[in-house]
């Protein structure tokens, strides 16, 4: 009977959003879909810091085995939604290609898993996959990537993150969790940083700064914003999330030291400064606060949320019992991947190692690397189609950095592409595809990075023709 309610439940519910979604791809408004699923990656990444332990409710409906991710249902809808009220594109284009392989070859991996009798509990949460990467990849790359940058939604999502990122810093930092049975949304240990919301924060963060960076006239309010999504990564306790800051800030730095981005990027000495001293005032108040609440002194909370943040990460028993686990799952994991080289095991594969930590066997589908993860399931077939897909999109979201002739959008592909490095990095060492939060993520990000490439042409040679046309109309005017 609960089964059959929640069924009508959500039918009722799909059916409505399928509505709104109607409404807007007509109304020209098919973006704000992708403001409404990055809202809820916030919100459900900010209430809820794991998801393996996410209680049913609103963000996550279900009962018994049934149960249902917001995002997922979201990326339906609203790919549903478009090819009702819109024709299916007449050029495709070769990224695009390639994704609906990386797609195509995951279903026929899912079909293998279900002929060597995997896990059917496994299965279907890694099939999930083909929603989140290859279907947020086709919803936001038909997206005009003008009506990210003309409108303010990207500044009121880069604000009310950075509301969230405060409060969950100022909790992580005291050591406060608190706990509310309210309906439909029950809160458990609501107060700690995860590395999901962590993660959301910095990539809001970074688009949301080069972007800023890009204009004549920035607003200060957004750029003082950034610094609590930039410093969440240290209110969490993964290492992963401080490799993928690492590298999306590399990727930034490097490409700032070339020709390219004393063009594009409008920087003042007086913006550095004033956002090195916020910094220091945000790091200020995330001391003097639990010294107030625990009645310590300013100097203790300060060396204990180092410690907290960098030493007890990297160098902590937990952590180095973590990295052991870690050579044990690999070690099993390239054996297994080994057995079936080039087609993989299917999707719903499972494997036994030795965890250290609770000193018992332990069977999982996942090796906390996404590319081994790939090799295992999908073979080393699927391991190449996916890295030429990711270097084919990184290599035009570079050319888009330095021919498109927007100024915006270029700045706003090469935020893409650090955001897109950014989880590759993190990747190295958790299971991104396994995770529906950074797997819709990863979708959002190249497919936004598409419809970046695509705003011009869709091709280098159209984007040199467009910025040789931008320099020949440039040069008339100086006439």
């Amino acid at each position: 009977m609960d089964k059959l309610l929640l069924l009508v439940a959500a039918a009722v519910g799909a059916g409505a959003l399928l509505y709104l979604f109607m409404r807007w791809e007509r109304a020209g408004c098919e973006h704000w879909v992708v403001y409404l699923l990055l809202a809820v990656i916030v919100v459900d990444s900010t209430v809820y810091a794991n998801q393996t332990n996410e209680p049913r409710g609103l963000l996550h409906p279900g009962t018994g085995s049934l149960e249902f991710r917001l995002p997922e249902v979201i990326i339906t809808l609203a790919l549903v939604a478009r090819l009702v009220t819109k024709q299916r594109p007449l050029r495709a284009g070769i990224p695009a290609l390639l994704w609906t392989s990386v797609a195509a070859w995951w279903t026929v991996e899912a079909v293998e898993g279900v002929i060597r009798h995997n896990s059917m509990v496994k299965l279907p949460y890694e099939a999930k996959a083909i929603v989140y990467v290859a279907g947020g990849f086709a919803l936001l790359s038909g997206i005009p990537v003008r009506r990210f940058i003309e409108g303010r939604g990207i500044e009121r999502l880069v604000r009310w993150s950075a509301v969230a990122a405060t409060v969950l810093l100022l909790t992580a930092f005291s050591h406060h969790t608190y706990s509310f049975n309210i309906p439909l949304m029950p809160l458990v240990g609501f107060g700690q940083m995860g590395t999901d919301a962590a993660t959301a924060f910095v990539i809001i963060g970074t688009i949301g700064l080069m972007l800023e960076l890009a204009k004549e006239q920035r607003n200060r309010l957004t750029l003082l914003c950034i610094i609590p999504l930039a410093l969440s990564p240290f209110g969490a306790d993964q290492r992963a999330v401080l490799l993928q800051i690492g590298a999306t800030v590399t990727v930034l730095v490097i490409v700032a030291l070339g020709s390219t981005a004393r063009q594009r990027l409008r920087v003042k000495a007086s913006e550095v400064s004033l956002v090195a001293f916020a910094t220091v005032g945000v790091v200020l108040a995330v001391s003097v606060v639990p010294a107030v609440t625990q009645g310590h002194s300013v100097t203790a909370p300060l060396t204990s949320t180092y410690q907290r943040t960098v030493s007890s990460v990297i160098n902590s028993e937990a952590k180095v019992q973590s990295a052991q686990d870690r050579i044990n799952e690999w070690n099993i994991a390239v054996s297994d991947a080994k057995q079936n080289i080039f087609l993989g095991q299917g999707l719903g594969f499972t494997y036994t190692y030795f965890d250290v930590g609770s000193n018992a066997y332990v069977t999982t589908d996942l090796t906390h690397n996404f590319t081994l993860d790939l090799w295992l399931r999908t073979g080393i077939i699927g391991v190449l189609l996916f890295l030429v897909a990711l270097v084919v999109s990184l290599v035009q979201g570079f050319t888009t950095w330095h021919l498109h002739p927007d100024r915006m959008v270029a700045v706003l592909a090469l935020a893409l592409c650090a955001v897109v490095i950014g989880l590759v990095a993190k990747g190295q060492v958790e299971s991104v595809l396994d995770n529906y939060r950074l797997a819709s993520l990863l979708g959002i990000s190249l497919g936004m990075l598409r419809a970046a490439v695509t705003s011009a042409g869709g091709g280098v040679r159209d984007l040199r023709t467009q910025r040789d046309l931008l320099h020949y109309e440039t040069a008339g005017t100086a006439l």
